[in-house]
Protein backbone atom coordinates (compact mmCIF):
# COMPACT_ATOMS: atom_id res chain seq x y z
CA UNK A 1 0.00 0.00 0.00
CA UNK A 2 3.71 2.49 0.64
CA UNK A 3 4.41 1.83 -2.72
CA UNK A 4 0.77 3.17 -4.41
CA UNK A 5 0.74 6.18 -2.09
CA UNK A 6 4.75 7.20 -3.11
CA UNK A 7 3.16 6.77 -6.92
CA UNK A 8 0.34 8.71 -6.42
CA UNK A 9 2.11 11.29 -4.99
CA UNK A 10 4.61 11.37 -7.52
CA UNK A 11 2.14 11.35 -10.05
CA UNK A 12 0.55 14.42 -8.56
CA UNK A 13 3.51 15.83 -8.35
CA UNK A 14 4.08 15.96 -11.86
CA UNK A 15 0.98 17.10 -12.95
CA UNK A 16 1.49 19.88 -10.60
CA UNK A 17 4.73 21.13 -12.81
CA UNK A 18 3.51 19.98 -16.04
CA UNK A 19 2.20 23.57 -16.49
CA UNK A 20 5.73 24.95 -15.80
CA UNK A 21 8.44 26.04 -18.42
CA UNK A 22 11.50 23.95 -18.38
CA UNK A 23 9.22 20.36 -18.01
CA UNK A 24 10.17 17.62 -19.95
CA UNK A 25 7.89 14.16 -21.10
CA UNK A 26 10.00 11.44 -22.83
CA UNK A 27 9.48 7.49 -23.71
CA UNK A 28 11.84 4.85 -24.04
CA UNK A 29 12.51 1.48 -24.84
CA UNK A 30 15.09 -1.24 -24.78
CA UNK A 31 16.77 -4.43 -24.18
CA UNK A 32 17.89 -5.73 -21.13
CA UNK A 33 21.35 -6.78 -20.40
CA UNK A 34 23.42 -8.97 -18.13
CA UNK A 35 21.61 -10.15 -14.65
CA UNK A 36 18.07 -9.64 -16.14
CA UNK A 37 18.39 -10.66 -20.11
CA UNK A 38 16.92 -14.11 -19.23
CA UNK A 39 14.33 -13.11 -16.81
CA UNK A 40 13.00 -9.59 -18.99
CA UNK A 41 12.26 -9.41 -22.81
CA UNK A 42 11.80 -5.87 -23.75
CA UNK A 43 11.76 -2.73 -21.58
CA UNK A 44 9.38 0.13 -21.80
CA UNK A 45 9.73 3.63 -19.78
CA UNK A 46 8.56 7.18 -19.29
CA UNK A 47 10.22 9.57 -17.57
CA UNK A 48 8.94 13.46 -16.39
CA UNK A 49 11.53 15.69 -15.28
CA UNK A 50 11.91 19.85 -14.70
CA UNK A 51 15.35 21.21 -15.87
CA UNK A 52 16.59 24.33 -15.01
CA UNK A 53 18.96 26.59 -17.25
CA UNK A 54 22.54 27.38 -14.85
CA UNK A 55 23.14 29.08 -17.85
CA UNK A 56 23.99 28.60 -21.56
CA UNK A 57 25.57 25.09 -21.17
CA UNK A 58 24.30 23.19 -18.13
CA UNK A 59 20.97 22.11 -17.31
CA UNK A 60 20.14 20.53 -13.91
CA UNK A 61 16.60 19.28 -12.15
CA UNK A 62 14.42 16.67 -10.61
CA UNK A 63 12.86 13.60 -12.23
CA UNK A 64 10.31 10.72 -11.19
CA UNK A 65 9.82 8.16 -14.00
CA UNK A 66 8.53 4.40 -14.43
CA UNK A 67 10.36 1.55 -15.93
CA UNK A 68 8.54 -1.68 -17.02
CA UNK A 69 10.24 -4.95 -17.93
CA UNK A 70 8.21 -7.23 -19.42
CA UNK A 71 8.72 -10.72 -18.26
CA UNK A 72 10.00 -13.43 -20.61
CA UNK A 73 8.47 -17.13 -21.14
CA UNK A 74 10.96 -19.52 -20.63
CA UNK A 75 9.78 -22.53 -22.19
CA UNK A 76 11.68 -26.38 -22.60
CA UNK A 77 9.89 -29.44 -23.59
CA UNK A 78 9.09 -30.74 -20.07
CA UNK A 79 8.42 -27.19 -18.18
CA UNK A 80 6.94 -23.60 -19.41
CA UNK A 81 7.62 -21.24 -16.87
CA UNK A 82 6.24 -17.75 -16.78
CA UNK A 83 8.48 -15.15 -14.99
CA UNK A 84 7.07 -11.97 -13.20
CA UNK A 85 7.49 -8.47 -15.05
CA UNK A 86 9.94 -6.13 -13.25
CA UNK A 87 8.73 -2.44 -12.12
CA UNK A 88 10.68 0.40 -10.81
CA UNK A 89 9.77 3.84 -10.23
CA UNK A 90 12.85 6.07 -10.01
CA UNK A 91 13.31 9.31 -7.88
CA UNK A 92 16.80 11.23 -9.52
CA UNK A 93 18.63 14.31 -9.88
CA UNK A 94 19.33 15.04 -13.71
CA UNK A 95 22.63 17.20 -15.45
CA UNK A 96 22.81 18.11 -18.83
CA UNK A 97 25.88 19.13 -20.51
CA UNK A 98 25.34 21.28 -23.77
CA UNK A 99 28.10 20.33 -26.11
CA UNK A 100 26.41 22.46 -28.93
CA UNK A 101 23.35 23.71 -30.36
CA UNK A 102 22.42 20.28 -31.01
CA UNK A 103 23.88 17.46 -28.63
CA UNK A 104 23.78 17.12 -24.54
CA UNK A 105 24.99 14.49 -22.06
CA UNK A 106 24.82 14.14 -19.03
CA UNK A 107 23.00 11.58 -16.45
CA UNK A 108 20.65 11.30 -13.58
CA UNK A 109 21.41 9.83 -10.69
CA UNK A 110 19.10 8.69 -7.59
CA UNK A 111 17.01 6.06 -6.00
CA UNK A 112 14.64 3.95 -8.29
CA UNK A 113 11.98 1.91 -5.81
CA UNK A 114 10.67 -1.22 -6.82
CA UNK A 115 7.20 -1.67 -7.51
CA UNK A 116 6.30 -5.67 -8.17
CA UNK A 117 6.48 -8.07 -5.26
CA UNK A 118 9.80 -8.54 -3.56
CA UNK A 119 11.51 -5.56 -5.66
CA UNK A 120 13.19 -3.36 -3.39
CA UNK A 121 14.79 -0.76 -5.77
CA UNK A 122 18.27 0.66 -5.28
CA UNK A 123 20.88 3.21 -6.72
CA UNK A 124 19.55 4.27 -9.71
CA UNK A 125 22.10 5.97 -12.71
CA UNK A 126 21.80 6.63 -16.23
CA UNK A 127 24.27 8.21 -18.44
CA UNK A 128 22.54 9.89 -21.56
CA UNK A 129 23.40 11.09 -25.09
CA UNK A 130 20.98 13.33 -26.40
CA UNK A 131 20.65 14.76 -30.43
CA UNK A 132 17.46 18.09 -30.18
CA UNK A 133 16.23 17.52 -33.19
CA UNK A 134 14.23 20.41 -32.96
CA UNK A 135 13.73 23.17 -30.32
CA UNK A 136 11.00 20.76 -29.02
CA UNK A 137 12.17 17.38 -29.75
CA UNK A 138 15.07 15.15 -28.56
CA UNK A 139 16.25 11.85 -29.17
CA UNK A 140 18.50 10.56 -26.67
CA UNK A 141 20.52 6.31 -26.48
CA UNK A 142 21.08 5.87 -22.95
CA UNK A 143 21.95 3.25 -20.40
CA UNK A 144 19.88 2.84 -17.05
CA UNK A 145 21.84 0.83 -13.91
CA UNK A 146 19.76 -0.19 -10.64
CA UNK A 147 22.15 -2.01 -7.83
CA UNK A 148 20.29 -4.47 -6.30
CA UNK A 149 21.40 -6.22 -3.57
CA UNK A 150 23.61 -8.54 -5.12
CA UNK A 151 22.64 -7.99 -9.15
CA UNK A 152 22.41 -5.13 -11.38
CA UNK A 153 19.14 -4.21 -13.79
CA UNK A 154 20.86 -2.83 -16.84
CA UNK A 155 19.66 -1.84 -19.94
CA UNK A 156 20.35 0.22 -23.24
CA UNK A 157 17.47 2.22 -24.45
CA UNK A 158 16.22 4.91 -27.16
CA UNK A 159 14.50 7.39 -26.46
CA UNK A 160 11.86 10.76 -27.30
CA UNK A 161 11.69 13.55 -25.01
CA UNK A 162 9.41 16.28 -25.98
CA UNK A 163 10.62 19.99 -24.25
CA UNK A 164 8.27 22.65 -23.14
CA UNK A 165 10.74 25.33 -23.15
CA UNK A 166 11.89 28.22 -21.79
CA UNK A 167 10.94 31.35 -22.86
CA UNK A 168 14.35 32.83 -22.16
CA UNK A 169 16.47 30.48 -24.02
CA UNK A 170 15.82 28.65 -27.51
CA UNK A 171 18.74 25.26 -28.44
CA UNK A 172 17.95 25.91 -32.12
Amino acid sequence: MKKYFILLFALCLSTGIFAQEGFKFGIQGGIPLEDYNEAVSVVLGADFSYMYPLGEVVDVGPAVGYIHGFAETFQTTIIREEQEAVQFMPLSAGVRFWTSNYFSFGGNIGYAMGINDGNEGGLYYRPTVAYLMSSSVEVNFSYTGIDIEETTWSTVTLGIVYNFEPKYRTRR
